[in-house]
């Protein structure tokens, strides 16, 4: 029964061909979400810096205000 047989080192050597380009798509899809994530954090950076800002000033602003602030 040639279907019972012992894997030969061909077989052998196809099934860690086959993990190895599993393994490496893998880190390529990785690779790329990481990348995706770093570009969207580095295009959001300005905006959320702006709203700091913005908070910030309005904050002093409320804190200097003759009527309901600081004296």
């Amino acid at each position: 029964m040639p279907f019972l047989q012992q894997p030969t080192k061909i077989m052998k050597y196809q099934h860690k061909n086959i993990r190895m380009k599993i393994k490496a798509q893998s880190f390529i899809d990785y690779a790329a979400l990481i990348a995706v994530i770093s570009i969207s954090l580095m295009a959001m950076w300005g905006y959320v810096l702006k709203s700091v800002n913005a908070r910030i000033y309005h904050v002093k602003a409320d804190l200097n205000s003759p009527i309901n602030g600081i004296r």
